[in-house]
């Protein structure tokens, strides 16, 4: 079998870019062939002030991108495309594209952008499920995206255009959501149930040479959405246990006040890998429903608990006292943090748990066959 990968990369790394990877490391490595259709958004800092105009007013179909995509599929000849994200560059022509060739589309649904402008339900600190059941050009007085009424207005105009033309409904034949939780939001806002499964991200490997450290782990973006306010009251507080953070950050000075804070800034994967390999917990504060964290699986991977926000799909994947802790308020996140760096028992005892979670759930053979039964299903319609 042969597949195509579609994916728009943001600016700044995630983990969508991940999933990519070990998604075709694991067909590749089961005998299919993958070919990537990539596109990043860090080439629009080269564009020309003509060049953005143009892509503005393709933000619907790019011409340029129905060809150059067209021609791909037309030397590759896959059997199937997979489409994690099309914002901007992209745009879903592909979807057009592949239809033309009869082509099926499988869609992996890393968020909620067909719901929702900024796609995190969430906006000014806090969930927000406003604009479910409702025209997308809703979420413009809000400014949900990037604070701005005019880059709202665009994204809400991209994902109802296709809303109101049919693409969602007709030209995508399988939609994949990470949870159960993130399905059942995505259905009560339009998404078709019947073409709608869950298959949870893995990893294709395991980690090796576990050590149970002396710090605590961050991995993310390091603003409001992820829990910044909550890491921020847990330094004031918490003056005798370490901390790592890694990701990016918009004001990277505050941590200088804090001497058991050490900023890593954005780094490379083995780096964060090493740091993950060598940690005692990892703290997930984000305060939104996530997709699926990829930051999770790798914890579970390398035997660490995880402390999160108990909401989204942080609530199914974090099985409290077995696999780590879930909070509800932040004076119950720091209490959790200190538990676990005064119980060394308790931290190798849910770190066992977390990585059974991991073979149970989200190893590389288990997803092997949901990836496997998901593109046979479309193939055989």
């Amino acid at each position: 079998m042969k597949i195509v990968q579609v994916h728009n990369i943001y600016q700044g790394k995630t983990g969508e870019e991940a999933v990519l990877n070990e998604e075709k490391l694991v067909m590749e490595e089961n005998g299919h062939e993958v070919v990537q259709f990539i596109k990043d958004n860090s080439d629009l800092d080269s564009f020309s002030k003509l060049e953005r105009i143009r892509m503005l007013l393709s933000l619907n179909a790019s011409t340029k991108i129905a060809d150059e995509f067209g021609q791909l599929l037309d030397t590759e000849k896959p059997d199937v495309c997979h489409v994690h994200n099309t914002f901007p560059i992209i745009t879903p022509v592909v979807y057009e594209v592949c239809r033309s060739r009869k082509i099926p589309v499988v869609q992996t649904l890393h968020n909620y952008k067909m719901i929702c402008t900024n796609s995190l339900l969430f906006q000014k600190g806090e969930v927000c499920e406003l604009c479910i059941n409702k025209s997308l050009y809703h979420s413009i007085q809000y400014k949900c995206y990037r604070g701005s009424y005019l880059a709202t207005a665009a994204q809400a105009h991209v994902i109802q255009h296709h809303r109101n033309k049919g693409t969602w409904d007709n030209l995508i034949d399988k939609y994949i959501c990470l949870t159960e939780f993130q399905k059942q939001k995505l259905v009560s806002g339009g998404l078709p149930e019947a073409k709608a499964v869950v298959k949870p991200n893995f990893l294709t490997q395991a980690g090796t040479n576990i050590e149970h450290g002396s710090f605590f782990l961050f991995v993310g973006r390091l603003n409001d959405s992820k829990g910044l306010q909550d890491l921020l009251q847990l330094f004031k507080h918490n003056k005798t246990s370490r901390f790592i953070l890694i990701g990016k950050a918009e004001e990277p000075a505050i941590f200088k006040e804090f001497r058991n804070v050490d900023y890593l800034g954005e780094q490379e994967r083995d780096v964060v890998l090493e740091h993950m390999r060598k940690c005692k917990a990892v703290l997930f504060p984000s305060k939104y429903y996530e997709g699926m964290p990829m930051v999770i699986l790798e914890a579970f991977s390398h035997q660490k608990p995880v402390v999160a926000r108990n909401t989204g799909a942080m609530s199914s994947m974090i099985e409290h006292e077995f696999n780590g802790l879930k909070y509800d308020h932040t004076q119950d996140f720091l209490k959790a943090v200190e538990r676990l760096d005064k119980d060394e028992d308790l931290v190798e005892s849910f770190g066992k748990n977390a990585l059974k979670s991991y073979f149970e759930k989200y190893s590389k053979d288990k997803g092997y066959s949901n990836l496997l039964n998901i593109y046979s299903s479309v193939l055989s319609h």
